[in-house]
């Protein structure tokens, strides 16, 4: 659902990334300060240590900017999961993209329920949470609906619901527009 390209960039890691990102959010007098990636399934930890690393630094370069982390699933590591955690952002965020019978259409790698635990993890850490669904994949409005309970049931507190456009026809097709409406 992205169009991101794939590869393995051979566990490189530039250890001045971090202190960049702060210095790039100090530079810009951010208040709140979003930090992503793509996946970095090719390190240990997943670049998890890196997420930490950049709250740290973040907040030594930006007292006061508040963090949020929109991390991935780190397959299940909970190593990895605790070491964001323990960098303590604001938010943690994770994007739990669809509803459950078409998950692993769009996210053949992930669980939907390993999503879920992940958010709980985090919320029972005492974060406050915040996940992403796409609207348009082919699922019905009642499945929106149950996503958005399972997504209470782990006490989520923020959801953004966007709708998905279809980056290439490589990618998952598009199976409705919804309109604001």
């Amino acid at each position: 659902y992205c169009a991101i390209r794939s590869g393995n960039p051979g566990g490189h890691v530039d250890p001045w990334e971090p202190l960049r990102v702060a210095q790039a959010v100090k530079k810009m007098g951010l208040r709140h300060a979003v930090v992503t990636s793509v996946d970095r399934d090719d390190l240990p930890d997943g670049g998890a240590g890196l997420f930490a690393q950049t709250v740290h630094a973040i907040r030594q370069e930006a007292p006061g900017c508040t963090v949020e982390v929109l991390i991935p699933d780190f397959q299940g590591d909970e190593n990895a999961l605790q070491t964001v955690l323990d960098a303590c952002p604001e938010i943690l965020n994770h994007n739990i993209e669809t509803a459950p019978r078409i998950f692993r259409m769009v996210r053949a790698r992930g669980s939907y329920w390993q999503s879920l635990d992940l958010l709980d993890r985090a919320k029972r850490a005492g974060l406050r949470t915040k996940s992403g669904m796409m609207v348009g994949l082919g699922e019905t409005k009642e499945e929106v609906l149950a996503t958005m309970d399972d997504l209470r049931s782990v006490a989520c507190d923020i959801l953004t619901i966007g709708q998905y456009l279809r980056p290439s026809s490589w990618h998952h097709p598009l199976d409705r527009y919804y309109t604001p409406q």
